[in-house]
């Protein structure tokens, strides 16, 4: 198979895990964005303009791991030491979950509550769940410029 033929995520209907990760208890949206910031898949209750803006602005918190090397103690030859696993955006009423899935993706899920409700704990494991069983088809293609 080559590199053209393989399923990735944006080449396949996503949505369905989405929704599938909606029906956790207080899981409010999910979301697949390409690191690029857009969006590849939402679960059905996401609005579109929310989905975009939503993407974008994870694409971005996800991109900021990058910069943290010299930080965490790491020299810039050992960036490759910090990969992103995932991010929890603990807010006053909701909490934000953001993990790496593939190459070139990642998972957004917000959740009712705050960062240690039940909710966001069945929710982190339920997405841990899905991106392990589908890692293989959750990554997407490199764009190609265009001139």
């Amino acid at each position: 198979m080559t590199t053209a033929d393989q399923h990735t995520a944006d080449s396949t209907d996503m949505t369905w895990t989405l929704n599938r990760l909606c029906e956790e208890p207080g899981v409010i949206s999910a979301l697949l964005f390409s690191s690029d910031g857009l969006v590849i898949a939402k679960s059905n209750g996401l609005l579109k303009d929310d989905a975009e803006r939503a993407a974008a602005a994870l694409s971005g918190v996800k991109s900021l791991q990058a910069d943290l090397g010299a930080f965490c103690g790491y020299p810039d030859e050992n960036k490759s030491s910090l990969v992103m696993r995932h991010v929890v955006s603990d807010l006053k009423d909701a909490t934000v979950l953001l993990f790496a899935a593939g190459q070139r993706t990642g998972v957004g899920v917000s959740v009712r509550g705050d960062s240690l409700s039940k909710e966001a704990s069945l929710a982190i494991t339920a997405t841990l769940k899905m991106i392990q069983g589908l890692r293989p088809v959750l990554g997407a293609r490199e764009r190609s410029s265009t001139a």
